[in-house]
C-alpha cells in the first residue's frame, strides 16, 4: 500500500513538473505578445472575467442580494420612464441607476449582467497590460488575478452593487494612471479614462473615489515636486472636467424634473445627519482593510519597491507607485468609516490595490525580482512567507470562524482577525520548519498544487453559484411569484413590506411607492406615512407583508411602534385580504 502511495505521489510530481515545464513556456509566449496588441494576450483575463460573471443571478433572470436587486428595480424603472429620487428613492447616487437603466434598455436584467461583464473584462485586462508595464511576468500576473478573483467571488461579490463597478472602473482607470506617471509629459489621451470614471464614481457614490483621490493626489504632489506645474495644473483640470461631463448632464435632468434637492439630500445630505449609519469610526475602516489581508502584502510589496529603486537599470518610479497606493488605502479607510458600518462589502474599495500588489508579490516569491533580473534570495523569502501568511490569515477567518455577511460588532471583529492572524503565523513557523528540516526545493508542487485547485475551483464556484443562489427563498416565496406573474400585467404594481427588493426581479413588476428599502434609514419626515399615501393613491394589485411584524404591531406587542406605523398596518389590513391559506403573506386588494 505504502509503496502504490509513493508511486502514485511521483507520478502526480511528474505531471506536476511537466505542467510546470509547459506554463513556462507558455508564458515566454506570451510575454513576447506583451508588446503588441494580440488577441492572445486578451484571452485568458478574458476567461478569468467571464467565468467570475457567471455566478451573477442576473444572468439566470434570478435577483441578487437586496441592495442590488434594488438597484436594477430601480434602474429597470428609469429605463421605462419613472423619474429618479421623485417616483423611487435610495440613499446613493444616480450613476448605478443610470447604469442599470442603460443595461436593462439593452436586455433586461440579462443586459444589466451584460453591462457590468463587459466593465469587468475590460477592467482585468487592463489590469494585466498594468502589470505588464511594470514588468510582471505573464504567469505571475494571472496567478495573482485568479487566487483575488476567488476570494472576491467567495467572500464578497453579490453583483450589481456599487462597490463591483467601482473595481471594474477602477481597473480600467488604474491603467491609464499608470501610464501618466510612467510617461515623461502629461498626456491627454491618458487622462480621460481617469477622468470620466472619476466623474463616473463620484456620481455614483462619493466614498468609492478613494482610488482615483489617491492617484491623483499623489501624481499631482509629484510633479509638483518636481516643477512640472503645467502637467501638475492640466491633471488638476482634467478632473474636474470628467467629474462635470458626467455631473452637468445628471444635474439639468433633476432640475428639468424639479428634484434637484431630492437628488442632493439622498445622494449626498443624509450621510450627514443621524438618518442613517451608526456614527463615523476609523477603526471600522482600518478593519475592513486588515480583514482583506492587504496589511499583510504592504512589507513584501514596499521590498520589492525598495529593490526597484536601489537598481541600478531602473527606469520606473516604483516610489511614487507605492504613494499612490498607501494614498489610496489611507483614503479607503477615511470613506468606509463614514457610515460606522462594518458591511463586507465595503472592502472591494481595496481591492485595485490588493489585486495589483498580489501578482508583484508573487513574481517575488518565484524568482525575487522583475522579469528578467538577477533575483535576490532575500526579497524571495519574504515573497514566500507573505504568501503563506496572507493564505494562513484568510483561511483562518473561514475555518476557525463562520464568514458572515452580515455586520459585526468591532470587538468580536478584532478578536477574530487577531487569533487568525496568530494561526496563520504559527502555520506558517510549522511549514517553513519542515522545510528547512527536509530542505526540499521542489517548491513548484505546492504552488503548481494550488494553482490546479485554485483553477478548478474558479470554474466550480461561479458555476454552483449562479445556478442556486438569487432563488426564491422557498417553496411558499415561489408560489407568491407565480401567482403574481400569473394575475398581473408588465405595468401593474405590487408592494413588498420590508427591505426585500428581490420579488421586484424575481416578478419583474414596479413598486407602488417610492420608498421601497427604508426600513434601515431613518430620514427626518415620516416615511411610513408617505409610504401609506403612495400605497393609497397607487393602490397595488398585491402586498407581501411581513406577517410576524404586521401581527405584533396591529396586536400592540411592538412597543416601538408610532402611529403611523400601526395606521399603515391598518390600512393594508382593512384593504387587502390573503390570497389563500396556503399563501398566508400574499395579499391582494379588496373588490
Amino acid at each position: 500500500m505504502k509503496m502504490q502511495l509513493m508511486q502514485r505521489w511521483q507520478q502526480v510530481s511528474q505531471y506536476l513538473a511537466d505542467w510546470s515545464d509547459s506554463l513556462l513556456a507558455a508564458e515566454n509566449t506570451l510575454q513576447q505578445k506583451d508588446k503588441v496588441y494580440n488577441w492572445q494576450a486578451w484571452l485568458l483575463p478574458t476567461l478569468l472575467g467571464l467565468l467570475f460573471a457567471l455566478q451573477n443571478p442576473l444572468l439566470y433572470g434570478m435577483a441578487p442580494a437586496y441592495d442590488a436587486s434594488l438597484f436594477a428595480t430601480m434602474g429597470k424603472m428609469w429605463a421605462d420612464g419613472a423619474v429618479l429620487y421623485r417616483d423611487m428613492i435610495d440613499i446613493k447616487g444616480p450613476v448605478i441607476f443610470l447604469l442599470d437603466a442603460i443595461g436593462y434598455a439593452i436586455g433586461g436584467f440579462q443586459g444589466i449582467w451584460l453591462l457590468e461583464t463587459v466593465l469587468l473584462i475590460w477592467g482585468l485586462n487592463a489590469l494585466y497590460r498594468t502589470l505588464a508595464l511594470w514588468g510582471i511576468a505573464p504567469l505571475s500576473r494571472l496567478a495573482g488575478m485568479l487566487a483575488w478573483l476567488f476570494l472576491y467571488a467567495y467572500r464578497y461579490y453579490y453583483g450589481n452593487m456599487t462597490e463591483d463597478y467601482t473595481f471594474c472602473l477602477g481597473l480600467i482607470a488604474q491603467y491609464h494612471f499608470v501610464r501618466m506617471l510612467l510617461a515623461e509629459r502629461f498626456r491627454w489621451q491618458d487622462a480621460v479614462i481617469p477622468a470620466v470614471t472619476f466623474g463616473l464614481i463620484a456620481m455614483l457614490r462619493m466614498n468609492n473615489a478613494a482610488m482615483w483621490c489617491g492617484y491623483y493626489l499623489a501624481l499631482f504632489v509629484y510633479w509638483a515636486w518636481q516643477r512640472r506645474w503645467q502637467d501638475a495644473l492640466k491633471l488638476t483640470i482634467s478632473g474636474v472636467a470628467g467629474l462635470l461631463v458626467i455631473a452637468l448632464p445628471l444635474l439639468a435632468y433633476f432640475v428639468w424634473h424639479g428634484v434637484l434637492s431630492d437628488f442632493w439630500f439622498y445622494s449626498f445630505g443624509i450621510f450627514f445627519g443621524s438618518s442613517y449609519g451608526s456614527g463615523h469610526s476609523l477603526m471600522v475602516g482600518f478593519l475592513g482593510l486588515a480583514r482583506t489581508g492587504l496589511l499583510l502584502l504592504l512589507p513584501a510589496f514596499i521590498a520589492v519597491v525598495w529593490q526597484q529603486q536601489r537598481s541600478a537599470d531602473n527606469t520606473r518610479p516604483w516610489g511614487i507607485l507605492l504613494a499612490t497606493q498607501l494614498t489610496g488605502i489611507v483614503m479607503g479607510i477615511v470613506a468606509n468609516s463614514v457610515s460606522g458600518h462594518t458591511y463586507e462589502h465595503y472592502e472591494i474599495l481595496f481591492f485595485t490595490s490588493a489585486i495589483l500588489m498580489l501578482p508583484v508579490v508573487i513574481q517575488a516569491a518565484r524568482s525575487g525580482g522583475l522579469t528578467g533580473q538577477i533575483g535576490c534570495r532575500h526579497i524571495q523569502r519574504a515573497g514566500i512567507l507573505t504568501l503563506l501568511l496572507v493564505a494562513g490569515y484568510l483561511l483562518a477567518q473561514h475555518i476557525i470562524f463562520t464568514w458572515s455577511r452580515f455586520e459585526s460588532p468591532m470587538p468580536k471583529l478584532t478578536y477574530e482577525l487577531l487569533v487568525s492572524l496568530t494561526a496563520s503565523v504559527i502555520t506558517t513557523a510549522i511549514l517553513v520548519g519542515i522545510w528547512l528540516v527536509t530542505r526540499s526545493h521542489r517548491l513548484y508542487l505546492p504552488a503548481m498544487s494550488l494553482l490546479v485547485v485554485l483553477s478548478v475551483l474558479m470554474v466550480l464556484l461561479p458555476l454552483e453559484r449562479g445556478l442556486t443562489k438569487g432563488r426564491p427563498f422557498d417553496e411558499v416565496s415561489e408560489q407568491m411569484v407565480e401567482h403574481i406573474n400569473a394575475n398581473t400585467s408588465y405595468d401593474d404594481l405590487i408592494w413588498v413590506d420590508g427591505i426585500i427588493p428581490q420579488y421586484y426581479v424575481w416578478t419583474e413588476r414596479r413598486p407602488a411607492s417610492a420608498y421601497l428599502f427604508f426600513d434601515n434609514v431613518t430620514p427626518p419626515y415620516d416615511v411610513r406615512a408617505r409610504m401609506m399615501d403612495d400605497l393609497k393613491r397607487n393602490k397595488p394589485k398585491f402586498i407581501i407583508v411581513k406577517l410576524t411584524r404586521m401581527e405584533k404591531v396591529l396586536g400592540g406587542k411592538d412597543r416601538d411602534s408610532t402611529p403611523s406605523f400601526i395606521a399603515y398596518y391598518n390600512y393594508i389590513n382593512e384593504a387587502y385580504q390573503p390570497v389563500s391559506a396556503d399563501l398566508p403573506r400574499l395579499y391582494r386588494l379588496k373588490e
